[in-house]
């Protein structure tokens, strides 16, 4: 029997741009065992999710071994199209799985490469993989990664609203061209981002949630974005739209992140749930 664990990630952190991304503490998992092919799926998107070879996780899983003459079953705790890395997490579960099955020993590196195959933006599958907060890049049309810190200066409480966003249709908003000061303050303030997570200052991090690249052309489809960032309650150092949304991450000084999180449930509609989480220092592993 294979089990596998691999957490959600929140992608973009403000400023870093298809680049920065940080594991969470949420958790999707996979139990493997030989038998008849079999797809169970509990949790999230159990009425929706595809039970064949279509299945992003089996997708992943075939990379390193035939996935007929095994059983599947999933439990999802990730919400599906939330901004919060579904999939990254499925293929990351696959991967890892599919590694085992074959009696492959891998690298986070090296997992990260094959999944580019399937995820296109390689920020979400680094924190997967390699658990913490990473700054992702291409070169040469291979996608890599290197973890900067375990965790965050700051903690991240996150508000999850019932509606969704596609991903594809929240990119295809953002303009194919960008003023050049809106470059230089983003350059900037991705410049602290990395700064102040390597060295786990919050006060600067204060100073790198700024964004001029995505979050202001995607403020119709999150509509928490705006109200977040109008109206944080206090012990709030940022606010991030996380992925291309709808969630939100609040991320909150460490010592008040119960009281942050306190507010937010009493000042938001009942229908997005509030998540106080921490950063995920492990990625994707064998259970």
């Amino acid at each position: 029997m294979i089990r596998v664990a691999a957490p959600a990630s929140t992608a973009n952190l403000g400023p870093g741009f298809d680049a920065a991304a940080a594991a969470l503490d949420l958790w999707n998992e996979l139990t493997v065992e030989e038998g008849a092919f079999a797809v169970e799926i509990e949790g999230e998107g159990a009425d929706e999710l595809p039970r064949d070879g279509t299945h992003l996780a089996l997708r992943a899983f075939s990379l390193f071994a035939p996935y007929e003459g095994y059983r599947f079953r999933f439990v999802n705790r990730v919400p599906l199209a939330r901004g919060l890395g579904s999939s990254a997490s499925a293929i990351a579960l696959g991967l890892v799985a599919g590694a085992a099955a074959a009696g492959r020993e891998t690298t986070p590196g090296e997992l990260l490469e094959l999944g580019g195959q399937l995820e296109g933006h390689a920020d979400n599958l680094a924190a997967v993989v390699f658990g913490g907060v990473c700054v992702a890049w291409q070169r040469n049309g291979t996608p890599r990664a290197q973890r900067i810190a375990a965790d965050m200066p700051v903690a991240p409480v996150l508000a999850v609203p019932n509606t969704r966003t596609s991903t594809a249709a929240s990119r295809n908003g953002l303009p194919f061209t960008v003023k050049h000061d809106d470059a230089a303050v983003n350059a900037g303030a991705a410049t602290l981002l990395g700064a102040a997570i390597a060295a786990g200052d919050a006060d600067l991090l204060r100073y790198a949630f700024h964004d001029r690249l995505h979050e202001q052309y995607r403020l119709e489809g999150a509509p928490l974005l705006r109200e977040l960032q109008a109206n944080a309650p206090a012990g709030t150092v940022g606010v991030t739209l996380s992925g291309s949304g709808p969630s939100v991450v609040v991320w909150a000084d460490k010592r008040r992140a119960t009281e942050v999180a306190e507010a937010l449930r009493h000042s938001l509609p009942d229908d997005t749930t509030v998540l106080p989480l921490a950063v995920a220092d492990k990625g994707a592993h064998l259970a």
